[in-house]
């Protein structure tokens, strides 16, 4: 474990409630990570709070975190007046085993909420490394305006012949025209022959993580092949296989 002090560089609104923050180590240096993984923030009084990070490893001039501002959780307006108010704060990290493999096989990443970004730190390190294995992001939310920075992941598409989004809205609205239910019944829309040759990274709560951890697991699809940190923990304590 590493401890650094950090300080702010900016802080911004991507939609009504995601709040993007970007950090610097007092020293410049920034510390190594995967993309995927997650820091903890020390607050004033004590508590630590685990954040992913949503930049690309290969990203050297800025750490950045995004936190969701929720009407009745108090923490989340602490950490963000903390990163607006104070001269330094306390970090360490970084945590972790959800990140990228080595391998050949499809990349499925099925997310929900402010679970795109430490996918949105593996997806972008990929890129930056050249990887030529196929990415496909599926991207759950309630309504429109939930699917913050929608703009840069179709910019993705755009430059990157191997990487497809598929946004998936479960709510009700009649001028959405794309893919509608939960992300990861789109993710799992072919073949089964298919799915058992790919491998999934899920990121979002813990109820969605395992319900699609078992929707996954019924379609005969190797839980070596699906990773998530809340199914690593659970894997640590024994509550599953």
């Amino acid at each position: 474990m590493t401890e650094f002090t950090c300080k702010t560089l900016d802080v911004s609104q991507l939609n009504d409630q995601i709040h993007r923050i970007r950090l610097v180590p007092e020293d410049k240096s920034l510390f190594d990570f995967k993309g995927g993984q997650y820091i903890v923030l020390h607050m004033p009084d004590g508590k630590r709070v685990p954040l992913s990070i949503a930049s690309a490893p290969e990203e050297k001039s800025f750490l950045e975190l995004h936190v969701r501002l929720v009407e009745g959780h108090p923490l989340a307006e602490d950490m963000i007046n903390l990163f607006k108010t104070a001269d330094s704060f306390q970090l360490e990290g970084a945590y972790g085993g959800c990140y990228l493999n080595d391998s050949d096989r499809t990349l499925v990443i099925i997310a929900g909420g402010t679970g795109f970004s430490p996918m949105k730190s593996m997806i972008e390190s990929a890129f930056a490394q050249g990887a030529d294995r196929n990415i496909e992001l599926y991207l759950g939310a309630q309504v429109i305006s939930d699917l913050y920075q929608h703009d840069l992941i179709e910019s993705w598409q755009t430059d990157n012949n191997n990487f497809s989004y598929t946004p998936v809205i479960s709510g009700d609205d009649e001028s959405w025209t794309g893919a509608t239910g939960f992300p990861h019944q789109s993710a799992m829309a072919c073949a089964d022959s298919e799915l058992i040759e790919k491998d999934f990274y899920i990121s979002g709560s813990e109820a969605m993580v395992m319900a699609v951890y078992n929707a996954l697991l019924e379609k005969s699809v190797p839980k070596s092949q699906i990773h998530s940190d809340i199914l690593n923990i659970k894997r640590d304590k024994g509550e599953i296989e």
